[in-house]
């Protein structure tokens, strides 16, 4: 990509970091398959370097991505699984206190 294409498209390095955040540590989901919000997060992406693309080519026809940025979806995402990986913590942590507490006795 031409220099003066990244300043037309500022923002295409942090969601493709996003993007690469979440294909680099698929292994870690817990969920049985590909969440819908990550892969609409792939999708906004993929489509947003379409459109960088185009612009390196001076083509501005289109100005944004086919896929809407899921920023609240991720968000809840982020949210909602960092507050079941805290209470799982919580939960092991926990038996391993009483299990310590019980060693006391």
């Amino acid at each position: 990509m031409r220099p003066e294409a990244v300043s037309r498209a500022p923002f295409l390095p942090n969601i493709r970091a996003m993007r690469d955040v979440v294909v680099r540590h698929v292994d870690l989901l817990d969920e049985p398959g590909m969440p819908p919000v990550l892969l609409d997060l792939y999708a906004h992406v993929a489509g947003f370097e379409i459109t960088a693309a185009r612009w390196e080519r001076d083509d501005f026809t289109d100005h944004l991505s086919v896929v809407v940025f899921p920023a609240g979806a991720v968000h809840a995402y982020a949210r909602d699984g960092f507050a079941r990986l805290q209470a799982e913590q919580g939960r092991l942590l926990g038996r391993r206190r009483e299990r310590r507490q019980l060693r006391r006795r």
